[in-house]
């Protein structure tokens, strides 16, 4: 043991979820040679070649498989034994975390949360991955990033589940082409022209809502995401649904103007997903705790 290096298991599982060198570079934020470096001191270490390149990418051995569940749970024991509460220090650490969100909750998070940290942890890298439901209960499940904030209903047995606030969904338009006003009714809803997310199209709460009075909108463009909004909102009588978070961050940044829909859409909550084998770990309750202040 004296002879291994114990970073070498946050490579062996970067290759195992990932199943490429360069995305597992990516990940670690190491170049693909030093990735490439550390495959072979692995296989050296283990007598096993590991993963294997084949057309669908780095294929794990048997003795791989074998050994990847354990290396997951001991390095998982490691981090919580080594990241007590209280043993963690920002303005020192040069930590990397990696926060999931859908729901474009890193529009209304993500600015404030980089001016906390330039003031309070200049040299931690922290990145937003925008995941839709089913991805990031899969994102939850394999480690793959800290903690997670949701619009979705997605619970897990092994997560701390916990509301960060709600939101209700308001209407932007653009003041060049479209008139509305300040509270819409459903028929405004249904002559509009309808600009969707992409994401939106299988996990809408939104549409879901209207389907079940009956009611379609007429959807005519759709966009990969909230950023692309503001262009496509040019054009004559078109409107875009978003959370009000959403709203906001427009109204400061491009102008659009908001117009509030009939109560029938009520509230939703906006929920953090904390994994319990997380819960001991400084780092992460430390980064809990900024999300619960800049909320």
């Amino acid at each position: 043991m004296s002879r291994i290096d114990l970073n070498l298991a946050h490579v062996f599982l970067a290759l195992w979820h990932e199943r490429s060198v360069s995305r597992a570079a990516e990940r670690l934020f190491l170049t693909q040679p030093a990735v490439s470096s550390a495959l072979r001191r692995l296989r050296e270490a283990c007598g096993d070649e590991l993963f294997v390149r084949t057309r669908y990418g780095m294929q794990p051995t048997a003795h791989a498989v074998a050994i990847a569940e354990t290396l997951e749970m001991n390095v998982s024991s490691l981090r919580s034994s080594l990241g007590l509460r209280g043993q963690f220090d920002p303005a020192s650490s040069s930590r990397f975390f990696m926060i999931g969100s859908d729901g474009g909750l890193d529009y209304a998070l993500g600015a404030r949360l980089v001016l906390r940290l330039s003031a309070e942890a200049p040299d931690i890298t922290l990145t937003f991955r925008t995941v839709s439901e089913p991805v990031l209960d899969d994102a939850l499940g394999r480690r793959e990033i800290d903690l997670a904030l949701t619009v979705s209903s997605v619970t897990r047995p092994d997560c701390i589940s916990s509301s960060l606030g709600s939101f209700r969904f308001v209407c932007v338009w653009h003041v060049d082409f479209c008139i509305l006003p300040e509270q819409m009714t459903l028929e405004d809803l249904e002559r509009c022209r309808h600009v969707l997310i992409e994401t939106a199209l299988r996990y809408s709460i939104f549409d879901h809502r209207l389907r079940s009075m009956g009611i379609r909108r007429t959807v005519r463009t759709i966009v990969p995401s909230f950023g692309h909004l503001p262009t496509f909102l040019c054009q004559p009588d078109t409107i875009a649904i978003v959370p009000d978070y959403i709203a906001e961050f427009f109204l400061m940044t491009s102008g659009l103007r908001i117009s509030y829909l009939p109560e029938v859409f009520g509230v939703h909550e906006v929920r953090m997903l904390l994994p319990r084998k997380a819960e001991y770990d400084a780092g992460v309750g430390w980064l809990e705790g900024l999300i619960r202040e800049v909320v």
